[in-house]
């Protein structure tokens, strides 16, 4: 079928018979529309019977009209419609992800914006860029916050003030923080913990937490998203203080 749209072009061109130039025509605007007429109504568009139809259809290659039909809604939706609607599925997925936690979130802009708080982000070596920016957002409303890099961790485990502590495990480079945080948890502090972890990561924070997961379908890119649109529903819970 290789050459299928080209002869459709040949033929909209008017070079053969005006019957097959006027269904050529009708075909291609269906190609960039999606809606495929049946037999019996581009027959009536086109003031031809539908046998003339079945012979257009197999002159294209195909055995019959609903074979040629059955290709072109095929191609339309994998070029036209598929890739769109993934484009927007994984956007939506980004939003619902943070509409579903907002409870999460209320209760973290609650926890920070205690008076001497100290703020402590972990994560995991794949977010990096997101939680610098969470970092950067919490430093911006007078918070004191500070990232604990893995190479850092054991020169930072004591915590001379009430502590909240937000916790990104995700990725496989997390054996260094998995045994910091039960050191840093051991303390007699007062500590609130907030974590967002992976699922394959689950199981190995094991203490008292306000947790969420990262959705199943969450990339390293859509992680990143992830934490980024977070950034900025606790800008705007802040902002309204």
């Amino acid at each position: 079928m290789e050459n299928f749209y080209e002869k459709l072009e040949y033929l909209s061109k008017g070079y053969v018979d005006s019957a097959y130039k006027n269904m050529s025509v009708s075909l291609l605007s269906s190609i960039r529309n999606g809606n495929f007429k049946k037999s019996k109504e581009l027959a009536e568009e086109c003031f031809v019977s539908e046998s003339t139809v079945t012979k257009f259809s197999k002159y294209l290659g195909f055995s019959g009209y609903r074979e040629m039909i059955f290709f072109l809604k095929e191609d339309h939706n994998s070029f036209f419609v598929k890739k769109t609607t993934k484009k927007n599925k994984n956007f939506s997925s980004l939003i619902e992800w943070i509409s579903l936690h907002e409870d999460f979130i209320d209760k973290l802009c609650k926890a920070i914006e205690v008076k001497n708080v100290q703020v402590n982000i972990f994560g995991s070596y794949q977010l990096q860029e997101s939680i610098s920016l969470l970092n950067k957002l919490l430093l911006s409303f007078d918070i004191d916050s500070k990232i604990l890099y893995q190479n850092v961790l054991f020169a930072n485990t004591k915590i001379s003030k009430q502590a909240v502590n937000i916790i990104f495990f995700s990725g496989r480079d997390n054996e260094t923080l998995e045994i910091f945080l039960q050191e840093i948890n051991k303390s007699k502090k007062q500590i609130k913990n907030f974590l967002v972890i992976s699922e394959k990561q689950k199981n190995k924070v094991k203490f008292e937490c306000e947790q969420i997961q990262f959705s199943q379908d969450h990339s390293f890119v859509n992680r990143n998203l992830s934490v980024m649109m977070m950034c900025h529903e606790i800008a705007n819970k802040l902002s309204l203080k």
